[in-house]
């Protein structure tokens, strides 16, 4: 890293790519000194929004031109391993907006590349870093291990096709936001995948918008992950469950404890999931460390994609 505040860049100018900029903004050590995007609207509105005088149209030119410590990218999901990887090849310590790849293949791919250059990578599955998830995992894992959970994120595919989205990604909607639940669950089973059992349907849709999975894990956990894309709104729940203590979230943004023949509300004290998570990956350029747990290096997001993949594998009546 160079001497002085670190130096970032971001490739990926909208609502995702802004948020981390936001949060940059409260971080001493850190300057954002430009910003590429391939839509001009976009690029003009963060340029102006964050006084970033230095935009770019073409990655390669962005890339070729400044000197960076670090990149944030932060594309539409089937863009992010196309942008991610040139900048992970030159050695750049890469945050990544989820989905890292459209599959565990491209994943790996960006995986190896990293490997060779030496990058740091993290990619930005911001639940591991959720308050509420992490108040509640301290408690039951104080009692014990994780024993059981269950892991639901819907959306409405009414909503979602419009247009906005490419082929390849709105069949494949649980690897964007969805792509949350199937992290967390298996970055809180704390283990490897033993076995999964899936059934997904195109059941109202051309598209994929039902999945229903069952994991086991070497370490004795089980889990159930949810997804379904036939609501008319997004709910996103979990549910944890340890040695006669349970954890209910809803929504990540409240939930309760379950014990002792009491419930206790949740504090969810603490900075926000994507703050926290950005200062983690930060800290790590800062302080020359390894990007590891709790946060999602690419080691992990391989693990992830490759959970993913065993879902979809029960794919029936395509």
């Amino acid at each position: 890293m160079s001497e002085g505040r670190i130096r970032v860049g971001a490739i990926g100018c909208g609502g995702r790519g802004r948020a981390h900029l936001a949060c940059l903004q409260s971080f001493e050590d850190v300057e954002l000194v430009a910003v590429c995007d391939s839509v001009p609207e976009a690029l003009e509105r963060v340029g102006r929004e964050f006084g970033v005088a230095r935009r770019y149209a073409d990655a390669g030119e962005f890339l070729d031109t400044e000197e960076l410590d670090a990149v944030i990218v932060a594309t539409p999901a089937h863009l992010n391993a196309v942008a991610a990887q040139p900048v992970l090849e030159r050695g750049i310590d890469t945050l990544i907006e989820k989905p890292p790849g459209m599959s565990a293949a491209e994943t790996r791919r960006l995986r190896d590349a990293a490997q060779r250059s030496g990058a740091r990578a993290m990619v930005a599955w911001d639940r591991r870093f959720n308050p509420f998830v992490l108040e509640a995992r301290k408690a039951i894992e104080e009692r014990g291990p994780i024993v059981q959970l269950v892991g639901e994120f819907h959306k409405s595919m009414a909503n979602l096709d419009t247009g906005r989205f490419p082929e390849i990604v709105i069949d494949n909607m649980l690897l964007e936001t969805t792509s949350h639940a199937i992290d967390l669950v298996r970055a809180l089973a704390g283990s490897d995948v033993d076995e999964v059992h899936s059934v997904v349907r195109r059941r109202i849709s051309k598209y994929k918008d039902v999945h229903a999975a069952v994991v086991s894990f070497e370490n004795g956990c089980v889990a159930s992950i949810i997804a379904n894309y036939t609501t008319d709104t997004r709910l996103e729940r979990y549910e944890i469950h340890g040695h006669y203590i349970s954890a209910y979230l809803e929504g990540v943004s409240r939930g309760e404890l379950v014990c002792d023949g009491e419930r206790r509300a949740l504090s969810g004290e603490g900075p926000s999931a994507m703050a926290a998570e950005d200062r983690f990956f930060f800290d790590c350029i800062r302080d020359d460390r390894p990007v590891v747990l709790p946060a999602a290096n690419l080691d992990e997001a391989v693990k992830t994609m490759d959970l993913w993949e065993a879902i979809v594998a029960g794919l029936t009546g395509a």
